[in-house]
């Protein structure tokens, strides 16, 4: 089928000459279509498979790579299904008919970022690096590549004149193809980067978007070895980080984003070239000031950008380089330089002490429950160490167990499952504490018999003022999950925060008297 579309292109191309159209025109008709057999290759492969969710064929670039499949679905490109070949055409169609044509004239070129000159200078840069090793982009390329020069090659020859892809000075960290990939990667990002500062417009920042989660643990803290490399790059070429922008740039529901913690937001950062009077700093000085300035720019990131937990240790690396890059060099007592890992080590643990702060704004029996669980999860645990850590938390074990929010029995005490914090659950007597709330909310978002958005917005406002410290509550769970490799139960507590705003803005339009809340409940 593929090979008949593809084919079927000459027959066109014959065809708009024939009514008189120019080569200009009949070059776009047929790139559009390349683009509508490309979308029809990708979900029609042996690495295409069946959701049973929604009962469709995903394609085999769900991912950010091809993967094996056991078994492989097929769809009927004549059919009416969600994958046939007109749908393709049709959803090219859609996107050509919304550009704005009319506006500025525009121009694309290839060039080799690490070695070309751009055309002119004075220019506003925004770029998008390669992530390190997690996409060898060629390789992947080549799927389509195959089919789109069949199209294409008379078209455009200078970008098909080989069989595949080149690969030979692509900018990722090929352990398979290059020898020292590391140093490789760093080296041509820090030329192209180079390019960036020697032409770009003085009076405007340039842009770097950058999207990576890889953390290795160190006896000093968490590290990236992307961010660290990208990082070192920008650092060296003499560019001062002047703000950072986390921005919404990954869809959900992507095969590889579904019922996991991957990144939602890609992270600006705003760079403009540093003084050339920059002046160096101490360890201690950048630790100071990096205690100084990350909290309220944490603060920013939670509670007016609202940024998911999962994206904030991300986030948080741009306002802590901020400090590190005002200066020409950071450096030790004995005057060896502080390097760029040291610095994301330190910027970790700036946001593990901010996380310690935001606990001790919970309520004493929510932080009892934080506490409990840190230390024995759900399981049963002894009653002696409950009562010690009550004692110091100054509350009564009792208590907690008449709140429902623990059992206690038979000298062992054990936190309350999420699923026992389910719809039909009595309400407490007293003031609802963030743990119940938060848990409640969890449910509603995450169940099967949850009402969602609807539902954790009543809890909310019968939590009145002390919602937003379930908010906050939720953001250190995922944080504890996390970090304990439990993915689904800090996907659970991810998907809360994340559903936030629109949990606040339901919940200000149910009526305000506790009564009819409660009646309507």
């Amino acid at each position: 089928a593929l090979t008949t579309l593809s084919d079927l292109s000459s027959i066109v191309r014959n065809k708009a000459l024939h009514d008189g159209a120019d080569t200009k025109y009949i070059d776009a008709l047929l790139t559009y279509l390349a683009f509508s057999i490309s979308r029809t290759a990708s979900n029609n492969c042996s690495m295409s498979r069946w959701r049973n969710d929604n009962l469709s064929v995903e394609g085999a670039f769900s991912n950010q790579g091809v993967g094996m499949v056991w078994n492989f679905a097929e769809t009927n490109l004549f059919s009416n299904s969600s994958r046939n070949w007109l749908l393709q055409v049709e959803r090219v169609a859609k996107i050509v008919e919304s550009l704005y044509a009319d506006v500025n004239d525009g121009s694309a070129f290839r060039a080799d970022a690490a070695s070309a000159q751009l055309p002119q200078n004075r220019l506003i840069i925004s770029t998008d690096p390669p992530y390190y090793g997690s996409i060898h982009y060629a390789d992947s390329s080549d799927f389509f590549y195959v089919w789109i020069r069949r199209i294409l090659r008379n078209s455009y020859p200078e970008l098909f004149e080989g069989i595949l892809t080149p690969k030979g000075e692509e900018m990722v960290a090929n352990q398979f193809r290059f020898e020292q990939p590391r140093n490789r990667f760093e080296g041509l990002l820090g030329k192209a980067l180079e390019r960036v500062y020697e032409q770009m417009h003085p009076e405007f920042p340039a842009s770097i978007f950058y999207a990576y989660k890889q953390q290795e643990e160190l006896r000093e803290g968490r590290a990236s070895t992307g961010w660290e490399t990208m990082l070192n790059a920008v650092n060296q070429t003499g560019f001062q980080i002047v703000g950072t922008w986390p921005m919404r740039t990954e869809i959900v529901t992507r095969a590889n984003a579904i019922g996991v913690n991957s990144l939602a937001s890609s992270v600006a950062l705003i760079c403009r070239p540093r003084r050339a009077d920059a002046p160096a700093a101490s360890r201690r000085q950048f630790l100071d000031e990096l205690a100084r300035d990350l909290p309220p720019a944490l603060d920013q990131l939670t509670r007016e950008g609202h940024i998911a937990p999962t994206d904030l240790s991300q986030a948080a690396i741009g306002p802590g380089m901020q400090v590190y890059s005002r200066y020409r060099r950071v450096e030790t007592i004995s005057g060896e330089p502080v390097t760029v890992r040291e610095a994301l080590a330190a910027i970790n643990q700036a946001v593990d002490a901010y996380e310690e702060q935001q606990e001790g704004e919970l309520d004493e029996r929510t932080r009892f429950c934080l506490r409990w669980l840190r230390q024995h999860g759900h399981s049963d645990g002894p009653f002696d160490d409950a009562e010690m850590l009550s004692r110091a938390g100054n509350v009564v074990v009792e208590d907690l167990a008449d709140a429902n929010l623990l059992t206690a029995g038979g000298g062992t005490v054990q936190l309350l499952s999420l699923d026992e914090f389910h719809a039909d659950r009595p309400w407490p007597r007293g003031d609802m504490t963030a743990w119940e709330g938060c848990h409640r909310m969890a449910w509603h978002m995450t169940r099967e018999h949850g009402e969602g958005v609807a539902g954790a917005a009543q809890v909310f406002q019968i939590m009145r003022g002390d919602a937003e410290a379930a908010e906050r509550l939720a953001r250190l769970l995922y944080s504890h999950y996390d970090r304990a490799g439990d993915s689904a139960n800090a996907h659970v507590f991810n998907t809360l925060v994340t559903a936030w705003p629109q949990i606040r803005d339901e919940a200000r339009q149910l009526p305000t008297e506790p009564s009819q809340v409660a009646l309507d409940l």
